[in-house]
């Protein structure tokens, strides 16, 4: 498939949707437990300033880019961004207690549908590839790469249902969180960007916060094991 240079802005069109699909998802949640609708007000701005302002410092970090404005919104850093809102709101307003759970059972909704605008895009194109299902974006590199951001889009939607299933399960937010670091450090070597890298930058933050998300899941079971004994 070759796929040319589009001038209407497909990609922020395409992110903002992803967002509000995920707002809706929390909304959807929480609605029962929400006490003020002004709350939910004001978790919502959090929910879309966090993922944007995350998105650009990762992107700053990370890829070194030095203006912050002009600067790439990244997926993964509004994921991050998204999961910072939602524990600061409950711990200012802890009376909402769904919010982290269904903030991060939403990220891999979010993260896959907005891998979509990549793929309109052009942006985190895959490795040369001449087989099934092989893309070319005049805009960018002019060779066949395989399609990298619509097969993390299919994986991440499927975790998504995969934990929406068992979303009544315990620890259900930690295996969610574990599940988009595991399948995002192994996607990243169909990137383009991991030609000649043994590991991206994007696979170090993947392991960072899966090992993370360890710490924080045994320092909590610890806790509560002494809450309860």
């Amino acid at each position: 498939m070759v796929i040319p240079r589009f001038k209407f802005p497909f990609y922020g069109i395409i992110i903002v949707l992803s967002i509000l699909i995920g707002m809706y998802y929390v909304f959807h949640y929480i609605k029962e437990e929400r006490k003020e609708d002004n709350q939910v007000l004001l978790y919502f701005i959090m929910y879309i300033s966090f993922a944007f302002i995350f998105g650009k410092i990762y992107t700053v970090l990370v890829f070194g880019k030095a203006d912050f404005l002009r600067a790439g919104l990244s997926s993964y850093g509004g994921l991050v961004g998204v999961v910072i809102a939602s524990i600061v709101f409950e711990y200012i307003l802890p009376t909402n207690k769904k919010i982290i759970k269904y903030s991060i059972l939403s990220l891999p909704l979010v993260y896959g549908l907005s891998k979509i605008a990549c793929a309109v895009a052009g942006c985190c194109g895959g490795i040369p590839y001449e087989g099934l299902f092989k893309v070319k974006y005049i805009s960018v590199q002019n060779i066949w790469q395989f399609p990298v951001q619509i097969t993390e889009t299919i994986v991440f939607i499927i975790i998504f249902i995969f934990c929406q299933k068992n979303k009544d399960k315990k620890n259900i937010e930690y295996i969610t969180l574990s599940l988009c670091a595991i399948f995002k450090f192994l996607l990243d070597f169909l990137r383009y960007d991991h030609i000649n890298t043994l590991i991206t930058r994007n696979q170090i933050f993947s392991l960072v916060l899966l090992l993370i998300i360890i710490v924080v899941f045994i320092y909590n079971k610890k806790v509560n094991n002494k809450k309860n004994s």
